[in-house]
């Protein structure tokens, strides 16, 4: 039996998805993050699984960072969850009276438009995750609100309100699966790997790097660049491309990249996710 540590706590989205894809492993939900990703590396659990990206926010930043900056571990694969938004209440029913709505940053800004027509009187306060948010709500039941799955309010026999409020009824988060081994290629897969140059102000040196999967007819499905952290002004470059590391063609792309790059850091070669659960 493998040790999976999530983002949790339990009743999270990052549960959910794990649980579609180890369903009869050890799992220990984690307050942040980076304290999954250093169970990782630290050898205290076996995998974990974070959110990495959800199609109408964006990449979620913190992981991003985590995995350039902080931590050595590989991502091993992908999951893709349909997001579901509930409003919540415990004791308040009638939309007017609620002074408070808590949730995930990212929950709040994927429910923009319904809060903004429904709910413009109420404060929208920051939880950890979703599922912190219920008890953020059991903690302040008068006037308040919260944000999460309806599987959230059944299991603490709260008031589901009104279901299916986000925005995009297309709101699809990708997770990803790490862990400090290697996989091998499955003909269906994608590599996530980051870089920098020395110089950030030489012109066409990213256009370089872009170059030598284009000339050998390779997808870059992902390309972000995120603040060095060192310098004002200068950028690290995260990249997703079609292929596994293992294939010979990549191999001696990347031999080529690193000559014109200044640091390479691969962060995984992995099988594409084909379903949303």
């Amino acid at each position: 039996m493998k040790s999976i540590s999530y983002l949790g706590p339990e009743g999270s989205y990052t549960e959910q998805a794990t649980l579609t894809n180890f369903k009869n492993e050890k799992l220990f939900p984690m307050p942040t993050i980076p304290a999954v990703i250093e169970s990782v590396q630290d050898d205290i659990t076996d995998m974990g699984v974070v959110p990495i990206e959800n199609s109408i926010e964006g990449s979620v930043t913190f992981t991003l960072d985590s995995l350039i900056h902080d931590y050595n571990v590989y991502i091993n694969g992908e999951i893709m969850l349909n997001i579901s938004h509930s409003l919540i209440t415990n004791k308040s029913k009638i939309l007017d009276n609620i002074k408070k709505i808590y949730s995930h940053h990212q929950a709040l800004a994927q429910c923009r438009v319904y809060l903004s027509e429904k709910l413009p009187q109420a404060d929208l306060i920051p939880s950890s995750s979703t599922s912190a948010a219920i008890f953020d709500l059991i903690k302040d039941p008068e006037n308040s609100g919260a944000i999460a799955h309806t599987r959230n309010a059944k299991k603490h026999n709260l008031n589901i309100i009104e279901e299916n409020i986000q925005d995009e009824m297309n709101n699809i988060t990708r997770f990803a699966i790490l862990s400090k081994s290697k996989t091998n290629p499955t003909q269906n897969d994608k590599t996530s790997f980051c870089f920098d140059f020395k110089h950030s102000d030489k012109p066409g040196q990213l256009i370089n790097v872009m170059s030598q999967f284009s000339d050998n007819n390779i997808n870059i499905s992902k390309i972000e660049s995120r603040p060095s952290k060192k310098q004002l002004g200068k950028y690290i470059f995260w990249m997703d491309i079609d292929g596994h590391l293992k294939d010979n063609n990549l191999n001696e792309i990347f031999n080529k990249i690193k000559k014109i790059t200044n640091t390479l850091k691969i962060i995984g070669s992995y099988k594409k996710s084909t379903n949303v659960h």
